[in-house]
C-alpha cells in the first residue's frame, strides 16, 4: 500500500458496519463485504471480537443485515436523506486498516433522488440511485456510516475502487429503511416492478396534454411482457396515481418496488385528455 512495503497475502477481509437498534443486535453493511466468507465477526468499539450471523441480503442494493449477542450497545441515529441538497457536508466513518475508526469530508455532489430508471430488471442498481460524494471511501470504509452535520446517519459508504480520482457513492438511508425489516424477517426482500421507464411532466407538456398541473410521470416506454404492458399501458400515457397515491416520476419506481408481489393495484392515467383507470397486477422483480 505505501511505497517499499512488502507483498502481503491478506487472509482477512475488512469493511466497516454500524449498529441500527438500541438493543445491540442489528448491524448494518455492505452484502459485498459479509457475503465473503462465512465466518464472519465484528470488531467492537473496546477492539473486542464477536461472532456476527449473516440474517438478511439485498444484492441490488449491496447490503446485508448482520445480528451479534452484544446487548445495549448504542447505535447511530438514522437521518432524511430525502432532503439532502447538493454542497451539504457530509463524513464518511469506517475501519479501513482494522484498527481504529477514522473519518474523511466531502460534500454532496449529488443526491441520489433521481434514480427513476434504476429499478429497471438486474442485479444492482444503477448509480443514479446513490449519493455522489467527493468524500474518500477507501475499500475498508465500504459499510460504513455516511453523516450529515447533524451527526445523523444518511448513507451507508460503498467503495468502487482505490483510485484517487474515482467518485465515492453512499447508498441513501432511506433506500436502507425501506427493506432492512424485510431483511430482517424474511433473509431478503422482495420487490415488484412495473416495466415502464418515464421523465418528469413539464409545463409545456401538461398544457398539450390538457392536464390540469404539471405532475405524474409520462410513460415514454413500455417494456414487452411486462405488467405494465399487461395492463395496457402506453407510451404517451401520463400516470398520475398509484393505488390512489400521487406519485410523479421519482417517487414510482419506490412505491412500485415496495407493493406486495401479486397485488391488484388501481393506476390512475391520462389518456387522450382525459383520465382512464387501468388496473395493474404487480410481479416479482426478475433479478
Amino acid at each position: 500500500m505505501f511505497p517499499g512495503a512488502p507483498e502481503v497475502t491478506a487472509d482477512v477481509a475488512l469493511g466497516t458496519g454500524f449498529l441500527v437498534e438500541a438493543t445491540g443486535v442489528y448491524v448494518i453493511t455492505n452484502d459485498h463485504i459479509a457475503s465473503a466468507s462465512t465466518d464472519l465477526k465484528v470488531v467492537l468499539p473496546d477492539r473486542s471480537e464477536v461472532a456476527a450471523k449473516l440474517i438478511g441480503r439485498d444484492t441490488r442494493l449491496d447490503l446485508a443485515l448482520l445480528s451479534i449477542d452484544v446487548p445495549r450497545l448504542q447505535p447511530l441515529p438514522l437521518g432524511d436523506s430525502n432532503n439532502l441538497s447538493v454542497g451539504e457536508w457530509l463524513v464518511v466513518l469506517g475501519d479501513p486498516f482494522g484498527d481504529d475508526v477514522t473519518a474523511s469530508v466531502g460534500i454532496v455532489s449529488a443526491t441520489g433522488r433521481e434514480g427513476a430508471g434504476s429499478l429497471a430488471a438486474g442485479r444492482m442498481m444503477g448509480y443514479r440511485t446513490f449519493i455522489q460524494t467527493d468524500a474518500r471511501i477507501h475499500r475498508g470504509n465500504s459499510g460504513g456510516p455516511v453523516l450529515d452535520t447533524a451527526g445523523q446517519v444518511v448513507g451507508v459508504a460503498i467503495a468502487t475502487g482505490d483510485r484517487p480520482g474515482e467518485v465515492s457513492f453512499a447508498i441513501p438511508i432511506e433506500r436502507v429503511r425501506e427493506v432492512v425489516g424485510a431483511l430482517r424477517d424474511f433473509g431478503q426482500v422482495a420487490r415488484s416492478w412495473l416495466g415502464v421507464k418515464v421523465l418528469p411532466v413539464s409545463a409545456e407538456r401538461a398544457t398539450q396534454l390538457a392536464l390540469p398541473k404539471p405532475t405524474g410521470a409520462l410513460v415514454t416506454e413500455v417494456e414487452p411482457g411486462s405488467p405494465a404492458a399487461r395492463a395496457g399501458l402506453r407510451a404517451g400515457d401520463v400516470i398520475m396515481t398509484w393505488d390512489n397515491r400521487e406519485i410523479d416520476h421519482k417517487s414510482l419506481p419506490w412505491i412500485v418496488a415496495q407493493t406486495p408481489v401479486g397485488k391488484a393495484i388501481a393506476v390512475g392515467v391520462w389518456r387522450a385528455h382525459a383520465a382512464t383507470p387501468i388496473t395493474v397486477v404487480t410481479e416479482k422483480m426478475r433479478e
